[in-house]
């Protein structure tokens, strides 16, 4: 944040990227903790962006969470995301010929940022994931992306350093580095229950002209439908509808 130009108003934007799907409710206390800002620094930042209904206040706990403005803008920004409305029928129809959980991300701050997902009517959904992040490094369309990413980006993620989700989340670096080589010979990435307990993934990039992972897409669902004949069928699926995507794309 070297380069920032206002200051100021970099304090007031990490205010909101406090907030999280976990974290959906904040007070003034633990907005302070988490960001090493004085209380009426805070103070001020957040009711300024309750006047401008980005934050609204819940008056049961005095807590803080985002506001209806944030919706707003979220909606314009998808309405103007042009290559979903070329992935969108894809995963639709990957769903409806498998039974399972399909879902479109990309790149966004080193993270997965999921903006679709796609599923049967039978198919019962605990919660939406659109909007929401996870690391690269252990899902299935986020490791399709980190395959293919050069090595500046790659660097920087290992820097971060691996969180062990769940005792298959490969969290050292000569691993991962021999894991994405792998899926660069295979063409797909494999999640294996590395960052949930139970579910599986296989997920593909989809590249832009300069082979840059532009998002990926993946199918996921419990491990026991996730057999080798499975992974390759869907495998196979994905890479015929990557390159209709693509050809779409272009």
């Amino acid at each position: 944040m070297e380069n920032v130009k206002v200051k100021s108003l970099s304090k007031a934007l990490n205010v909101l990227e406090c907030f999280s799907v976990d974290k959906p409710e904040l007070g003034i206390t633990e907005l302070c903790s988490m960001l090493g800002l004085f209380k009426s620094n805070v103070h001020n930042i957040v009711t300024t962006f309750e006047q401008h209904g980005f934050l609204t206040k819940n008056p049961l706990t005095s807590k803080y969470k985002l506001g209806l403005n944030i919706l707003k803008l979220s909606n314009i920004i998808s309405s103007n995301l042009h290559e979903r409305d070329y992935i969108l029928p894809h995963i639709k129809k990957i769903a409806n010929e498998t039974d399972e959980m399909v879902y479109y991300g990309i790149l966004h701050k080193r993270l997965l940022l999921y903006l679709d997902f796609a599923c049967t009517s039978g198919t019962i959904i605990e919660k939406s994931k659109m909007g929401v992040t996870a690391p690269l490094y252990c899902t299935a369309t986020g490791k399709a992306i980190m395959a293919y990413l050069p090595e500046i980006e790659l660097d920087e993620i290992f820097r971060d350093g691996f969180h062990k989700f769940t005792e298959r989340t490969i969290t050292d670096k000569d691993s991962m580095i021999v894991e994405l080589d792998n899926i660069r010979n295979r063409g797909y990435s494999i999640d294996n229950m590395e960052h949930e307990y139970g579910i599986m993934g296989v997920g593909i990039p989809i590249l832009n002209s300069k082979g840059y992972p532009i998002a990926a897409i993946s199918i996921s669902g419990p491990s026991l439908r996730f057999d080798d004949n499975r992974i390759k069928f869907f495998a196979s699926l994905l890479e015929e509808h990557k390159k209709a995507i693509s050809r779409q794309l272009q």
